[in-house]
């Protein structure tokens, strides 16, 4: 777990993201990543280039839908 702390950026808030979250997303300055809401009300970022993270979201979103 990684705790972030939320700073003023220009007009809106932001946070910094640790150096092992970064490298785990593969992601660099300039890149766009996903925040998805999941299910039970947590969020999971991901990053947006991803297709293995598309693919879980869609898994994920059969597993609940077999549920109800």
């Amino acid at each position: 777990m990684a705790e972030l702390k939320i700073q003023v950026i220009d007009d809106g808030l932001g946070f910094a993201l640790p150096q092992e979250v970064v490298e785990q997303l593969h992601i660099q300055a300039g890149d766009s990543i996903r925040l998805d809401k999941l299910p039970n009300g947590g969020y999971r970022l991901a990053n947006l280039d991803d297709k293995l993270s598309e693919q879980m979201e869609l898994i994920e979103g059969y597993m609940h839908e077999e549920d109800a």
